[in-house]
């Protein structure tokens, strides 16, 4: 049953008590003016697109000016509770992210959770997937460096996709990054000390909670064959974030079942620090990931 517009209020009315939106984070960055540089060095172009059945779902593709032969092509998903929208918050992280790796970013603006709860921004996020794959020869990317990643809960969107990847052999990805991901969506529910992340939760399943603890909302509850196949994985995990020992436990299941895991801790360092650039770290995880998309490729053997 849908959400009452009452309850969508009540809840919007907390997440303004307890954090405001992405503008206001977005409104305290300092950008070191280097970093300005990068969105020169990119060709950025914003399209809509339309999948049957679906919202239409806003792309933003950042290409560097100077790609390299066979570049890699990163796929990402913003964060933002699945409520909020991209509104210029990854914009500065696409464009290094593409001038340094030589290579194409497209970053998925799915639908908000306010106005379409759970599975809309999943199935609009693998249909980009699949439409980015149809579009790898056009633009210069090699099908072997094809990567998927986001931030708390697009890395929740990528860890899904890629275990649906996996279950469907669609595709191959070579790389995972999962920065701060929201892989375990139940974890708050009743704790006060996450509210806010509880009103997520909630916005994103219209209060169904029975779906927290379905793989495709919280990823952490996948059995062990769902995660064998997994690509190499990057887990970046900030000290100060509620997913840190959720993730940490996920990544060492991911481990023992084979998956080649590298799990970078920041201990003094907040959820959402890589891309909203607070903390002392968010620079060196930046380079982490870049070195990631550039060293990380398909062997020949399984090009698809």
């Amino acid at each position: 049953m849908p959400l009452t517009q009452a309850r969508k209020k009540k809840y919007w009315k907390i997440l303004e008590e307890t954090g405001g939106h992405k503008e206001t984070q977005l409104r305290r960055r300092k950008v070191p003016c280097e970093y300005q540089s990068f969105l020169r060095q990119c060709v950025r172009e914003e399209r809509e697109l339309f999948f049957p059945g679906l919202a239409p779902v806003r792309v933003i593709l950042t290409r560097a000016k100077t790609m390299i032969p066979q570049a890699p092509l990163h796929i990402n998903f913003h964060g933002g509770g699945f409520v909020f929208k991209q509104n210029q918050d990854d914009d500065l992280y696409c464009a290094h992210l593409a001038a340094a790796t030589g290579g194409m970013v497209v970053d998925v603006d799915y639908a908000s959770s306010l106005e379409d709860p759970f599975p809309m921004a999943l199935d609009q996020c693998r249909q980009v997937v699949l439409w980015a794959l149809g579009q790898v020869d056009r633009w210069g990317c090699s099908p072997r460096r094809i990567s998927l990643g986001g931030s708390s809960a697009g890395g929740n969107l990528a860890l899904v996709l890629a275990l649906w990847a996996v279950e469907t052999g669609k595709f191959h990805p070579c790389l995972l990054v999962l920065e701060y991901a929201a892989n375990d969506n139940a974890q708050c529910v009743g704790d006060p000390a996450q509210l806010r992340s509880e009103v997520f939760s909630r916005l994103y399943v219209a209060d169904d909670l029975a779906l927290l603890k379905d793989p495709r909302v919280s990823p952490v509850y996948a059995d062990d064959s769902q995660l064998r196949g997994l690509p190499p994985t990057l887990i970046i995990a900030p000290g100060n974030c509620p997913f840190y020992h959720s993730n940490n436990a996920l990544g060492m299941r991911m481990a023992e079942n084979g998956v080649r895991v590298t799990f970078q801790v920041y201990p003094d360092s907040p959820h959402g620090f890589i891309v909203r650039m607070t903390g002392k770290d968010w620079q060196q995880a930046q380079e982490l990931v870049i070195r990631a998309i550039r060293e990380e490729q398909l062997p020949p053997t399984a090009e698809r």
